[in-house]
Formats: structure tokens, C-alpha cells, sequence
């Protein structure tokens, strides 16, 4: 995508993003293929894929879960200024 000089980003061509997804299908035939062929290559696909869920159910999920705990009363504060704000605007118009 090229800078637009409104500060707007042109849109993608659906052809760029059809050729980006052939290409994805391709990979991911390709990779198919090759564990499907490779005893040792399923091996390592499966142990990356252990090491990715120990990572994730370990690290990342607790962290996003006490992230999203610490943030509810900021998205409640949020949440009660903008129903105040909508109600004083709806009282202000309806005044006329």
C-alpha cells in the first residue's frame, strides 16, 4: 500500500490479495505434503507445536487474563461517563 498524501491508505487490489492467498495455499499444501512424507518433519511439527500451546496456556493466557482483569474498572468508568454523556445530550435536545 502506497501513503496517500490525505493521510489515507489506498485500498488493496483484491488481485494482490487473491495472489497473497494462493500463495498461503500453496505453502500450506506444501507443508502437508511434506509432513505427510517425512516421519521426522511431523515430529518436529508436533513438538513445536507442544512447545506453542505450553507457551500460550503458561505465559500468554494468565498475562491476558490479569490484563483484562486490571482493565474492567477503567472499561466501567468508560462505560458510566459515556451513558452520562448520551443521557445529558439526549436531555439537551429534547429541550429543544
Amino acid at each position: 500500500m502506497r501513503f496517500q498524501p490525505s493521510g489515507q491508505q489506498a485500498p488493496v487490489s483484491i488481485s494482490i490479495l487473491m495472489a497473497e492467498m494462493t500463495l498461503l495455499r500453496l505453502l500450506a499444501l506444501r507443508l502437508g505434503q511434506e509432513l505427510a512424507r517425512r516421519p521426522e518433519a511431523r515430529a518436529k511439527a508436533k513438538e513445536a507445536l507442544v512447545k506453542t500451546q505450553r507457551l500460550v496456556n503458561e505465559e500468554l493466557k494468565p498475562r491476558a487474563q490479569q490484563a483484562w482483569r486490571e482493565a474492567q474498572p477503567e472499561i466501567e468508568t468508560a462505560k458510566r461517563r459515556l451513558k452520562s454523556f448520551a443521557e445529558e445530550l439526549r436531555a439537551k435536545y429534547r429541550k429543544g
